[in-house]
């Protein structure tokens, strides 16, 4: 009987093919998971407060004004984060000093009472660098004294803070991005009891 070889060359492709197939389903399933994990976006949430500093009061409002500071007053402002996930997100701050989140996170049904930032940044112990935030809930991130380089504020200029840098980990995919608050902090380059802060604060409502 003739051996030609044929069928061992067949088993051997067919073995290839199957490798190659698992291998594509394999990498066809990481980057579903991967798109499926990069869709948990955190964004700002239900509520912010910035009792602190001299907030927009002007007749027109600048829409993306939120606060104004001197250079020697201590910035303390709040908003609360969500994530829209069916799951829940891992959130760590990438700037501690600056970005920290309050322990306790809510849902709808808890309402949202957190430390008053007018009565100054929250104890330590209440916050952290890192929280989770399950599915249909909120967490406080509080603003505390960020550093920001440029020069003061005035009718021309405006240098402040408009984000937070954080790492986002869902799904066990971590990937590092920003939580874009909805308006500006802004930090003067002068102390509060210059004329040329007062100067600056009289130009919020100026134009």
């Amino acid at each position: 009987m003739r051996n030609d070889g044929r069928s061992g060359t067949w088993r051997v492709r067919r073995s290839s093919a199957l490798v190659v197939g698992v291998l594509v389903l394999a990498a066809a399933a990481l980057a579903g998971w991967w798109g499926v994990s990069a869709s948990a976006e955190v964004q700002p949430g239900s509520f912010e407060s910035g009792s602190t500093g001299h907030p927009d009061e002007c007749a027109f409002p600048d829409d993306d004004f939120w606060a104004l500071f001197a250079r020697d007053e201590e910035v303390v402002a709040m908003l609360t984060v969500r994530s829209d996930s069916r799951w829940p997100v891992e959130v760590t701050s990438l700037r501690p000093e600056a970005f920290r989140f309050d322990r306790r996170v809510v849902g709808p049904e808890d309402g949202f009472t957190f430390h008053d930032p007018s009565d100054g940044p929250p104890p330590e112990a209440e916050t952290a660098e890192r929280v989770v935030i399950p599915p249909g809930s909120e967490a406080a991130l509080w603003i505390l004294s960020p550093s920001v380089e440029g020069g003061p504020v005035g009718a021309e200029v405006r240098v402040g803070v408009s984000q937070a840098p954080v790492r986002v980990r869902s799904l066990g995919i971590a990937r590092d991005t920003a939580i874009d608050f909805r308006r500006s902090l802004w930090i003067s380059g002068v102390d509060s009891d210059s004329a040329e802060f007062r100067s600056q604060v009289e130009e919020l409502c100026a134009g």
